[in-house]
């Protein structure tokens, strides 16, 4: 078997998906499973089959005892914050991701703290915690070498605020080293309109420069040692490790082997990876890194082929940038919803420049105590980031804004794009295919059943109604359709609601809403059956008259920090059932 890396790559991703799907629905995971070791069987030799069989059992026993943990509640442990903002707080205990809340105003990123108090195990799989710890007591311990890093962090962007001032050090920041905690979120909001979000996380892009630089200057050894370090410094991301090992694998096979085989060596650092963090299979910066990684090493010399015009630089320059999208952009369509019409333009003009302010950024980390050569430097990284910034603010201001899908569009997206390829490598049958697609999209708009979801939307409350072909949204705040960034057309917003009022779905449903304060509760009503039609409108109590209720069912807000135009929680009213979608499905009411 040719590429054995491969499948055993491919096995431990399926062992993990199948895994989270069995314990959510046994059926459908039973069926996946067996579909999957039914091709493995008649497709590859019997002896390797044998392997895939035992790598596929060990990753679903490593992805289940990863979330199925408990921890003792009233005894004090010992814990590591791995993050800290003002929306939220998380550790690590024994490699276990947990969620605290309570009293954790005191912590910082880095620091082992003793804790004391109730643990609630609730996993979120797409965080990869296994649960929430609530604090009811602490002791901080002493420094040492990780939380060190952490307040050396800390210190270098207060040198780099003295110079560039707190805006530009925050991008520095999020550009070398990862901490994008520092950037504003209308910042944020820009690079996601311009589609390049992916330079304020530290990346695969990030590692191969900084090495390159350091092999050229010191040779390869050290190069590789300090690569090492500086994946560490910047907190171990799914990304920079797989790049590391794959450089790793590189120079070893190219002094020991003398033959290197590119996607051997990324299917070994996914198996590394997973075998480790076995959650990195929903995490969006460990597919897309290696989904652009896979798109580099399968078209990446065509590209360059059909290219060979221009000259080198820009050739390298547009295939790497064409091939590493290939494949990553479906999925973030899927994944995020969202696609930035301009992402190649901003990518081709803004890349180049970011590489540089990677280099001097690390440049000034190294000279970081020579203050005269810090100064110099961070001289000449304050007018590159002043030319990026006065491109940015020309192409915020001309290009499109971004396009927002719902679930059932981002995956006719996909879909598309997977029968396009089908096509290319001459399967005709799915040429019909599209024709299924396009007519299920027509029909997505339409609700059978009625949905009533919480939407991030700046500092506002907003309640969002959907019924058949119908869509309301009631906001405590003064907020435009645009401003709402769902995915769905918003027939009619009722602006700065104060009262209690009811919204009648049908004749067997009301939404019952209430404020309290900034805040907008929305309650699901069971009436009683009554020849009133369905009036998708906001009606007071003081002048309507409300059938009796059967059942009232609190629709609860999740509090969490999320982008706007985000779904906080959907819910989904079926006969008498209320039906909760967010990490999963909850049935909350018979």
């Amino acid at each position: 078997m040719a590429r054995p890396l491969v499948y055993y790559a491919v096995t431990i991703f399926m062992g993990c998906i199948t895994c989270l799907i069995l314990t959510n629905n046994p059926i459908v995971g039973a069926i996946i499973t067996a579909l999957f070791l039914s091709i493995m069987y008649f497709t590859i030799d019997k002896k390797f089959f044998y392997l895939v069989f035992c790598f596929f059992i060990i990753s679903n026993i490593n992805y289940y005892s990863y979330f199925n943990v408990n921890l003792p509640s009233d005894v004090k442990i010992k814990v590591r914050i791995s993050d800290k903002s003002t929306y939220y707080c998380s550790a690590r205990y024994n490699d276990k991701k947990i969620d605290l809340k309570g009293n954790i105003f005191e912590f910082s990123e880095g620091r082992n703290v003793w804790i004391k108090g109730n643990f609630k195990k609730e996993a979120v799989y797409e965080k990869g915690t296994v649960g929430t710890y609530t604090v009811k007591s602490y002791e901080i311990c002493d420094e040492d070498i990780i939380s060190k890093i952490e307040a050396f962090r800390k210190g270098l962007y207060e040198k780099f605020s003295e110079g560039l001032g707190k805006e530009k050090a925050a991008l520095v920041m999020g550009v070398c080293f990862g901490d994008s905690g520092y950037i504003e979120k209308e910042q944020k909001e820009d690079f996601k309109k311009l589609g390049i979000s992916h330079v304020i996380s530290v990346s695969g892009l990030h590692m191969s420069i900084v090495y390159q630089v350091l092999e050229t200057v010191v040779g390869y050894k050290i190069a590789l040692l300090f690569s090492f370090g500086y994946m560490i410094f910047t907190g171990g991301q799914s990304s920079t490790i797989r790049a590391f090992i794959m450089i790793f694998i590189l120079k070893v096979a190219s002094k020991v082997y003398k033959k290197y085989d590119s996607l051997s060596s990324v299917s070994l650092a996914a198996i590394i990876i997973l075998v480790f963090r076995p959650f990195y299979i929903l995490d969006i910066g460990f597919m897309l890194s290696f989904l652009c990684v896979l798109g580099i090493i399968v078209f990446n010399k065509k590209i360059r082929k059909v290219l060979y015009k221009l000259p080198s630089a820009l050739n390298e320059s547009f295939s790497l940038s064409i091939s590493s999208q290939i494949f990553s952009t479906p999925y973030a369509v899927v994944a995020l919803k969202t696609f930035s019409l301009g992402a190649f333009l901003s990518n081709l003009l803004l890349l180049p420049l970011y590489t540089v302010v990677v280099v001097l950024g690390n440049m000034s980390l190294i000279f970081s105590t020579v203050y005269q050569l810090f100064d110099l430097i961070n001289y000449g990284m304050f007018t590159v980031l002043m030319i990026i910034e006065f491109i940015q603010k020309v192409l915020v201001a001309l290009l499109p804004e971004m396009l927002y899908f719902s679930y059932i569009e981002s995956l006719v997206v996909f879909g598309l794009y997977l029968c396009y390829l089908a096509i290319k490598k001459g399967y005709m049958q799915f040429k019909y295919v599209p024709i299924c697609i396009i007519f299920v999209l027509m029909f997505q708009s339409y609700k059978v059943f009625p949905e009533i979801s919480y939407i991030s939307a700046n500092k506002n409350d907003v309640v969002l109604i959907q019924y058949k072909r119908t869509t309301v949204a009631v906001t405590t705040g003064n907020i435009k359709g645009k401003d709402l960034k769902v995915p769905v057309k918003v027939d009619r917003i009722f602006e700065n609601y104060t009262g209690e009022s009811i919204i009648n779905i049908s004749q067997s449903y009301a939404v019952k809403l209430t404020r309290n304060g900034d805040e907008l509760e929305a309650l699901a009503c069971f009436t009683q059956k009554t020849s009133k039609k369905q009036n998708m409108l906001l009606l007071e109590n003081k002048t309507e008259k409300i059938t009796p209720f059967k059942d009232t069912v609190k629709l609860k807000n999740d509090e969490t920090y999320v982008p706007s135009g985000t779904i906080i929680n959907k819910y989904i009213i079926i006969g008498n059932k209320v039906l909760k979608f967010s990490q999963g499905l909850e049935e909350i009411i018979d």
